[in-house]
């Protein structure tokens, strides 16, 4: 009985100190930040080193924000050349003991759709990591113009900060950006690590497609759940299972390969169940000609399920492009290929409130998506270590 309450009373004392160390950590940068002065501003695209994560290729780009290499130009669809200029998934992870950090830029695009505000298409996302590795998400005021601004202010934390993570535009691309702190403050830019990363193929939802706020995709939620790189191939209306895309997923440094693609082969005119399982299995066999031990991970529709929304002819379709991938990935393991994986629908466990139009997740969907793949690739790191 003593016992229980001795743990009671300790644990109301750390939650008390916790708090009070928190008002102390508020109060203090409140102070500093109304003395901010200058700033001094640092430019990604011209470090010394490579600092932009999320991405595989860090030299001979086109554009300094751009996914895919210069010489992928040649080789992909227009559309898909495109879209590699987008920033998804992409990030620039830094210390700084400022108090305030602004983030200034322009972008080449729109600045939003109509079923994705300017915070998700546009915007940037500040976490930030602290001593217990717990992530924080950083609120900003922000400004859409002609160049773009983000101020995070009064930054306070009851434990040390370890290293933020700016995430950048879904669905625009960066044609020059800047981060600034004030000239008294520390900055330091951390270098982006590409080695034994999660390397995602996918479409519009792989993209970030219809997240608030860059964060909430779900591959930027999962990069900060688990301890592997990912790279970001999301491609919107054009994730197909394309050799191209394939050979360039052959040039990373791959702990896990995911192949997402299905919500793009949908029109049973253009990829008829054939032409589908034709993909599927030149994707799975090209990536194992040069990685024979990297696990593929599959994945069905993931509004494949009358719960979406009541739109039958839409569902069916999307339920039928699922049974196409999943009778090919059984076939698969009927003739023994090792480490092939699967999410299903029922995994990712969409329903009436996850999509914004019945088939692109908003943050709940997002969430769930999230959810889906941590669980799957916990379960194959646990039996594919390193």
């Amino acid at each position: 009985m003593n016992q229980s309450r001795n743990t009671s009373n300790a644990a109301e004392i750390n939650s008390r100190t916790y708090y009070l160390l928190f008002l102390l950590m508020i109060l203090s940068h409140s102070v500093l930040s109304q003395k901010t002065g200058p700033y001094r501003w640092w430019n990604p695209a011209e470090s010394e080193f490579s600092v932009i994560a999320g991405r595989n290729w860090q030299e001979r780009l086109a554009n300094p924000y751009d996914r895919l290499p210069a010489a992928a130009e040649a080789n992909v669809r227009p559309e898909v050349w495109r879209l590699g200029h987008n920033s998804a998934g992409e990030y620039i992870s830094f210390t700084t003991d400022a108090p305030e950090i602004v983030v200034r830029y322009k972008v080449k695009g729109g600045l939003n759709m109509p079923h994705m505000p300017s915070t998700g298409v546009s915007g940037v996302d500040l976490y930030a990591k602290d001593s217990r590795d717990a992530w924080h998400w950083i609120r900003a005021s922000y400004r859409f113009a002609d160049t773009v601004t983000y101020r995070f202010s009064n930054i306070a934390s009851a434990f040390p900060i370890k290293e933020y993570r700016l995430y950048l535009p879904l669905y625009n691309t960066p044609v020059w950006m800047e981060i600034g702190v004030p000239e008294q403050n520390k900055f330091t830019a951390i270098a982006a690590n590409t080695k034994k990363a999660v390397v995602l193929y996918g479409t519009s939802i792989m993209q970030g497609g219809c997240a608030s706020r860059p964060g909430l995709a779900w591959s930027n939620i999962l990069g900060r759940r688990i301890d592997a790189p990912i790279i970001n191939l999301g491609f919107s209306g054009n994730g197909r299972l394309e050799e191209p895309l394939i050979a360039l997923m052959n040039e990373t440094d791959a702990r896990l390969f995911v192949l997402d693609c299905m919500p793009n082969l949908t029109d049973k005119k253009t990829f008829p169940a054939e032409e589908i399982k034709r993909r599927i299995f030149m994707s799975v066999n090209n990536l194992r000609s040069q990685h024979p031990q990297i696990p593929i991970l599959l994945v069905e529709h993931c509004a494949a399920v009358a719960g979406t929304n009541l739109d039958t002819t839409q569902v069916s379709l999307y339920k039928w492009v699922s049974d196409v991938l999943a009778e090919t990935y059984h076939e698969m393991k009927a003739k023994k290929l090792k480490n092939i994986y699967l999410i299903t629908t029922a995994d990712i466990g969409f329903d009436n409130e996850s999509t914004v139009d019945g088939t692109h997740p908003n943050d709940i969907g997002m969430m769930k998506y999230a959810d889906a793949y941590e669980k799957a690739i916990r379960n194959i790191f646990r039996q594919t270590p390193e």
